[in-house]
């Protein structure tokens, strides 16, 4: 016995979509990851590892993390929609949503 109306999912993906894209429009400079420095410096073992780690993991980030999150928002409410969109069109009787 559910409740809930059916138009609650459309509504939560229309939320989440929303949500993302103002959440990508905003960029806080306090998310923002800072720009490397170019200095070669001549370390070693250690040193050395953990600043190529860093160098290379800064290269898959985004340069502001409220981007990401934004996107994630954005496939979740588009996903969430093309889901009951498709939903609407299967048999009553196999619906998920």
């Amino acid at each position: 016995m559910d409740q809930s109306p059916k138009s609650s999912p459309v509504l939560a993906g229309i939320a989440l979509l929303g949500a993302g894209l103002l959440i990508r429009q905003w960029q806080p400079d306090a998310l923002r990851l800072p720009e490397p420095a170019h200095n070669h410096r001549r370390d070693r073992g250690l040193r050395r590892a953990a600043r190529k780690s860093r160098d290379g993991l800064a290269m898959l980030l985004p340069s502001n993390l409220t981007g990401s999150i934004g996107r994630s928002l954005m496939i979740m409410g588009g996903g969430l929609l093309a889901l009951r969109l498709l939903d609407l069109l299967v048999d009553q009787d196999e619906a998920l949503y």
